[in-house]
């Protein structure tokens, strides 16, 4: 897709067609974005029905994650949550959903006028957040309640908290309902392959533009194209280009250089963790103290930084990395400050954390802020 696209800017073909710039903005710092953005035209595949390029895209990205059938999401994860949700519970009827769901699942319930039932994750207390969901938990709500038409629970959490994918859904499988996992935080990890859909935000943890995403299917529990038709209700039908050849660009840089860079992101996430280990206050949520609250497992490329001694909440930090150091974080809320990494991350930018977080914790034992 990249190739044609930047082939067709090239060429003389004249653009009798949207959108309004005509690819022919110059002298501006985003004219090469200008000159490869396009509409469905000949030759380039349609995303609401496609049997092309586009087709091609999603057979790479359902291989790669192992999956059965991938839809392109030009609108985020959001779409494919209002899709997959509409898709499996009909109108007022019940979902079960795990209460620290993302605001487009209930957004889903209320166009739908759905009935939700909630199972509530724990919570891990060194920080205020939520923890995993337990299958048991899901298990005694499905006894309990009558005509769940499918369950929704969100892994890894947006700071990282995984939950036992694989056992719920077994859990509501033994009920004969369908499972949907909002992995939109956990595009660079394994799918559950257990998991009927799965929806991901390649954009969230990986080298793609904003608002790239996934929906995958596995099993047979969910129909195809009954599914497409609810994602072409939701998504746009003026897709961007630019982000369907980003996901093409990423999967050629995970094809390329995946591997290696997997193994160096580990590699410098581990040496942050030893190194802020020995801070006295500032500490960050590792994967041995969330299990031992109410956490599966935690995903430690989400960096959850919280200050031990309750003098600094997540504000505070985030306040502290932002203005004096130029980090800024992903957000800063109640008791944590979360750092999102990748595996484009630096050594460099690494550095500059490890470096900030420990002059913060010598502050902080000495009494004398930044």
């Amino acid at each position: 897709m990249k190739e044609e696209l930047f082939s067709l800017n090239s060429s003389d073909i004249y653009p009798f067609h949207m959108p309004g710039h005509k690819r022919a903005v110059r002298n501006d710092p985003l004219s090469p974005a200008y000159g490869i953005d396009i509409t469905e035209i000949e030759g380039f595949d349609a995303l609401s029905d496609p049997r092309g390029m586009i087709m091609d895209l999603q057979n790479r990205a359902a291989s790669y994650y192992g999956a059965d059938h991938a839809f392109l999401l030009v609108n985020g994860s959001t779409c494919g949550v209002l899709a997959a949700i509409s898709c499996l519970v009909p109108h007022r009827k019940k979902l079960l959903m795990a209460r620290n769901s993302h605001k487009s699942a209930y957004d889903a319930v209320y166009l739908g006028e759905l009935d939700p039932v909630y199972v509530y994750p724990g919570t891990i207390p060194e920080c205020g957040i939520s923890g995993s969901v337990s299958a048991d938990e899901i298990g005694r709500l499905l006894s309990e309640t009558q005509d769940i038409r499918a369950v929704f629970i969100t892994s890894p959490t947006y700071e990282g908290i995984l939950s036992d994918v694989d056992k719920i859904a077994d859990t509501v499988h033994s009920f004969n309902i369908p499972l949907i996992v909002d992995m939109a935080h956990g595009a660079h990890l394994e799918i559950s392959k257990k998991a009927d859909i799965v929806i991901t935000g390649l954009h969230k943890t990986l080298p793609a533009f904003t608002s790239s995403a996934l929906c995958l299917v596995n099993g047979t529990r969910i129909y195809p194209e009954r599914l497409k038709f609810f994602i072409n209700i939701f998504q746009t039908s003026s897709p961007s280009y630019i982000i369907m050849a980003g996901m093409e660009g990423c999967f050629d840089i995970l094809d390329r250089e995946g591997v290696k860079r997997k193994e160096e992101l580990s590699r410098m996430l581990k040496e942050l963790y030893d190194q802020c280990s020995r801070n006295a206050c500032l500490k960050l949520l590792d994967e041995d103290t969330a299990k031992r609250s109410s956490a599966f497992g935690k995903d430690d490329s989400k960096i959850c930084i919280y200050d031990r001694s309750g003098r600094l909440n997540g504000s505070g930090i985030a306040g502290i990395l932002r203005e004096q150091y130029h980090i800024e974080p992903e957000y800063g809320e109640g008791r944590v400050c979360l750092c999102i990494s990748s595996i484009m991350d630096s050594k460099d930018g690494f550095e500059r954390l490890a470096k900030a977080l420990r002059e913060t914790d010598e502050h902080l034992r000495s009494g004398k802020l930044p």
